[in-house]
């Protein structure tokens, strides 16, 4: 089966990253009960740039940290409403506030005509990691403290917590995990309807290749009905898998294969859970005809 290339991205701003594995010191967090936050400036441009570790609450996915920043009249708008007028210790700073644009084409730059303001929110760039990314980079690379009220949590106490606050962190993990080990770039998938999305390299050189859904299965290959997250029915899986085609990429099925009752175990048990990749392909009778009439080959 020819699988599709990915498609560069033109004029990418980032440098090829150095993996975290190499940092000398931890990297700072806290969980606040649903995800985890780094704050530190220098420790938020790591983080993303080498991997692309989470997101930017502000920003659109990397996180940018300047002196005087630019934002668009929305955002500014937000902020105003973020405003504590009763705390008198809030640090405001000035900001450069542009019109509203969904684009920045040639057309937007004609006639811009931004503006000084001052920001009085209080509100800060973080980057925010899912449970599943800051668990894999204080397990698996070993670069991530996480702090909960600023007690350390060890990586046992890391699993429980993040375990009862996501009923599907385990299942997640897992998934998380294979895809990083076999050197794809994850990111949640929700935008495209799946749970997650793979890309070569990272989100600035290519385009996203594969939308990711989870499937978990007992070992007699019956679906964990407790464990299912949508409708795995042949009529569902077409329709997203339309959707894949219309976004350019594909449609990959996950499955995990598990032993009775082995999402409720420890992660020293998950090397016993088997994982399963299936590729969704749609096929089409006109389509294959052409292919075979272009070859040269005989439909009969």
């Amino acid at each position: 089966m020819n699988l599709q290339e990915p498609r560069r991205k033109k004029n990418s701003k980032f440098k090829k990253y150095v993996s975290l594995s190499n940092m000398k010191r931890k990297i700072s967090s806290h969980f606040d009960g649903f995800s985890v936050i780094i704050e530190n400036a220098d420790d938020m441009k790591s983080t993303y740039e080498k991997g692309f570790f989470g997101k930017a609450n502000l920003s659109r996915s990397c996180p940018i940290i300047r002196q005087n920043e630019v934002i668009r009249k929305r955002q500014y708008l937000r902020k105003c409403k973020w405003e504590d007028k009763d705390n008198k210790n809030v640090k405001i700073k000035k900001v450069i506030v542009v019109p509203d644009s969904d684009t920045d084409d040639e057309n937007y730059f004609i006639n811009l005509k931004p503006e000084y303001q001052i920001d009085r929110s209080g509100v800060k760039e973080k980057l925010c990691l899912s449970l599943v990314e800051a668990y894999y980079l204080a397990k698996d690379i070993g670069c991530l403290s996480v702090y909960e009220e600023d007690a350390l949590l060890d990586i046992r106490n890391i699993w429980g917590k993040f375990s009862k606050s996501d009923i599907h962190f385990i299942p997640n993990y897992i998934t998380y995990n294979h895809f990083r080990r076999k050197g794809w770039v994850v990111k949640p998938g929700i935008k495209f309807g799946g749970d997650y999305i793979l890309y070569k390299a990272g989100p600035p050189y290519y385009h996203a290749s594969y939308v990711v859904i989870i499937d978990i299965l007992n070992e007699d290959l019956t679906r964990k009905k407790e464990m299912q997250r949508r409708s795995m029915e042949v009529i569902n899986l077409i329709g997203l898998n339309r959707l894949c085609e219309t976004a350019g990429k594909e449609l990959l099925i996950c499955q995990l294969i598990c032993p009775t009752d082995i999402l409720q175990a420890d992660d020293d048990n998950l090397p016993k859970i088997n994982i399963n990749e299936i590729l969704v392909k749609r096929w089409s009778e006109t389509l294959e005809n052409q292919s075979r009439l272009l070859l040269g080959e005989s439909l009969n």
